[in-house]
C-alpha cells in the first residue's frame, strides 16, 4: 500500500491475502474484506478496477464526495484512483472482483473504454439488479469458485466471466440510465479521461494528451465537446479539482502542501485554480466539508 503524508493509501492487488504474485485480478467476500485487509473502512484509492455485488446487509458507501446507501442487490463499480470507504453492518455478504487494467485489454484492447460506470464522471457508480438478480450472483459465485479451486486455465475462465459480468452490467446501466447515449468517439474520450488520471499532476496541456492518442487537439476537443459537452482542457481541470477536493476533505493537510503535491509552483495560482473551478477558496471549502 503505497501513503505518503499528502497522498491517500492507494491499495494495490499484491496486499491482499494469499493473491498471487504478478496475477492480474483478485476476489475476496465481503464478508471476509473488512476481517482481513486494514484500512478498507478509512479513505482509499485503487491501483485496480473494481466490481462489487452485495448479496445481504447494509451500510454505508462513501465514494469520492458522495455517499450511498448499500442495499442488497446493487453492484458498484470502481475505477483506478476513485477514493472511496464504507461501513458495513455485521450481516453483509457478495463479492468484490477486482481485475488490472490489461487484464481485459490484452484480449479486448477497446471494451475496457467503452463502460459509463468505469468513468468517474459517470451517471452512477452502481447498478440495482431487479429480474437479473440471480444470474448476476450466480456469476459472481462462481468465478469466486474459480479463484478458489486453481484449476488448469483459470485465467481464462475467470476473464470470461469478467467479460460475461461487464457485458450483462452494461447493458443492465443503459437500461436504468436510459438517457444516457453512446456517442461516436466516445471510446476516444474515455481513453484521454484515463491517460488524465495517469498523467494530471505532471501535464495539464491537451497537446500532451493528443500526442498520447494520435489525434490533434482540435480533434480531441470536437469529441470531448460531442460526447461530454466539455473542453478538453476542462476535463483536465476538472480532474485536477477532484484530486485537490479529495486531499482537502481526506489527509487535512496544509492547504499549500496540496498544491505541491499537484505540481503548483505558487499556492496562490492553486487558489485562484480552485475558486474559479468552485466558486469558493480552497480554506472555504474545507470549512464546509
Amino acid at each position: 500500500m503505497e501513503k505518503s503524508k499528502n497522498k491517500l493509501p492507494v491499495f494495490c492487488l499484491g496486499m491482499y491475502p494469499a493473491c498471487r504474485e504478478n496475477e492480474p485480478f483478485y476476489m475476496i467476500r465481503l464478508e471476509d474484506l473488512a476481517k482481513t485487509v486494514d484500512g478498507v473502512d478509512r479513505p482509499h484509492s485503487h491501483s485496480f478496477y473494481m466490481l462489487m455485488i452485495v448479496l445481504n446487509g447494509s451500510g454505508k458507501h462513501h465514494i469520492d464526495l458522495h455517499s450511498y446507501d448499500i442495499e442488497k442487490g446493487q453492484v458498484y463499480f470502481l475505477s483506478p484512483g476513485q477514493v472511496h470507504s464504507w461501513e458495513l453492518s455485521d450481516d453483509i455478504a457478495g463479492y468484490s472482483l477486482f481485475f488490472e487494467s490489461n487484464f481485459l485489454t490484452n484480449q479486448y484492447p477497446e471494451r475496457l473504454y467503452t463502460y459509463s460506470f468505469f468513468n468517474s464522471k459517470g451517471l452512477s457508480p452502481l447498478i440495482k439488479l431487479e429480474d437479473e438478480a440471480e444470474l448476476i450472483s450466480l456469476l459472481f459465485h462462481q468465478a469466486y469458485s474459480e479463484f478458489e479451486n486453481h484449476q488448469a486455465r483459470r485465467n481464462q475462465v475467470i476473464l470470461s466471466f469478467l467479460n460475461i459480468l461487464l457485458e450483462k452490467a452494461d447493458r443492465i446501466y443503459l437500461k436504468q440510465f436510459s438517457d444516457h447515449t453512446y456517442l461516436p468517439g466516445h471510446a476516444l474520450v474515455q481513453r484521454y479521461e484515463q491517460e488524465i488520471d495517469r498523467h494530471y499532476r505532471s501535464h495539464k496541456e491537451v497537446m500532451y494528451y493528443a500526442g498520447l492518442l494520435s489525434v490533434s487537439p482540435n480533434h480531441l476537443n470536437f469529441l470531448c465537446k460531442s460526447v461530454l459537452g466539455k473542453t478538453a482542457s476542462q476535463l483536465i481541470y476538472e480532474r485536477i479539482g477532484m484530486e485537490a477536493q479529495r486531499l482537502l476533505v481526506h489527509t487535512g493537510v496544509a492547504i499549500k502542501e496540496v498544491a505541491t503535491a499537484l505540481n503548483f509552483e505558487d499556492p496562490s495560482y492553486f487558489n485562484r485554480f480552485f475558486k474559479k473551478q468552485f466558486g469558493m477558496s480552497p480554506s472555504e471549502f474545507k470549512q464546509i466539508s
